[in-house]
């Protein structure tokens, strides 16, 4: 029997993103149960009928176990560099407090972390998925500033199965949400997640955005032409040194953290 996807799990929502669940959409919610073994019950309006949920939540349990080994390992990985020494390369600041810990942005939330805790926004992140993009990051020790010169997923080594990946977690989103948004309502979100516009060589809107200090994504938007048919489409393009401090894995990942957060700000009440 196939394993459960998030989308899977979205298709029995009533995909409304009422946030009843606590997440602010409904793929978070349904990535959530899939990837960090929250009970799908949250969702007061799930129909869970047609299932064996119980086997799909012993493989989520067996993969979060895996997660956390990973951030194990990733913890002894970090353990012997000097953070104030890689501070710079990192964009980060480097703090003695807690035997020295590193504070940087992420997606416009401040990052905390020491050779042993992690915050965000002074909170313990919740999904392991962010904790192994963190340390990934902060592995890397920093390496080549970014040269701002983009490339799509499809021209990054090896990245052929995440393109499909790109584009439902982050882009295909991202369309969706920015269709039913003015200009300056996204501008003032992509502002709150640490980007600012640029030129966008023929699209409707273009930004460049910090995902993470030494991670600029550079997202494209071209509104709805009903005229030519063409739908809203959005294009996300990364530094082409971006793998030497990031994995693809995590580069999806912090693709769809992206989407994440300009959803919940967006359908949020924060920046009217």
């Amino acid at each position: 029997m196939p394993k459960l996807s998030p989308l899977d799990l979205v298709k029995r929502t009533p995909m409304t993103n009422c946030r009843q669940c606590g997440f602010p959409t409904c793929l978070a919610f349904g990535a959530a149960v899939v990837k960090t073994g929250v009970s799908p019950g949250q969702c007061p309006f799930i129909n869970l009928s047609g299932i064996d949920i119980t086997t799909d939540i012993s493989f989520i349990k067996d993969q979060k176990i895996k997660d956390l080994d990973f951030i194990a390992s990733l913890k002894e990985k970090i353990r012997p560099l000097h953070f104030e020494e890689i501070a710079p390369h990192l964009g980060a600041t480097f703090s003695a407090d807690c035997n020295g810990k590193l504070i940087f942005h992420y997606l416009g939330q401040e990052v905390s972390l020491s050779k042993s805790t992690l915050t965000i926004d002074g909170q313990e992140p919740d999904d392991p998925r962010d904790q192994i993009l963190l340390y990934n990051y902060v592995a890397s020790g920093g390496n080549h500033l970014p040269a701002h010169d983009w490339v799509g997923m499809e021209s990054l080594p090896n990245s052929i199965s995440k393109i499909k990946t790109l584009a439902t977690y982050c882009e295909d989103r991202l369309a969706r949400l920015f269709h039913d948004q003015s200009a300056p309502h996204i501008m003032a979100g992509i502002t709150a997640v640490g980007g600012t516009a640029t030129d966008g060589e023929g699209a409707t809107l273009a930004a460049i955005i910090l995902v993470l200090p030494m991670i600029p994504q550079f997202v494209l938007y071209w509104e709805e032409s009903l005229e030519d048919h063409f739908p809203a489409q959005v294009k996300v393009l990364f530094d082409r040194h971006v793998l030497s401090y990031l994995d693809l894995e995590s580069l999806v990942f912090s693709s769809e953290r992206l989407a994440d957060r300009m959803t919940s700000l967006l359908k949020s009440q924060v920046l009217i």
